[in-house]
């Protein structure tokens, strides 16, 4: 019997790959931020394998936020640091 689910990290790719054409449609700059935004989603396999979600985008998604509001609270805190000194 062989493996009938893909590792999370290859149907990860395989998303990706999927948006090629979106991809290409974009600025260069606005790839990037695709290409970014797919990179915080690497970073958080482990957690979207376990998860187990029916359609594995929403589990790359919920990652993607996760980076995003992870960024906006580090420039939070840096941003009240900056009104507090000053």
């Amino acid at each position: 019997m062989g493996r009938t689910v893909l590792p999370f990290t290859q149907e990860l790719y395989r998303e990706e790959a999927s948006w090629a054409p979106f991809r290409r449609a974009l600025r260069k700059e606005d790839r990037e931020l695709l290409d970014d935004l797919f990179a915080a989603a690497r970073i958080h396999t482990a957690a979207c394998a376990f998860a187990g979600r029916p359609v594995p985008f929403e589990a790359i998604l919920v990652s993607m936020l996760l980076e995003q509001r992870r960024a906006m609270r580090e420039l939070e805190l840096k941003l009240e640091a900056l009104e507090m000194k000053g």
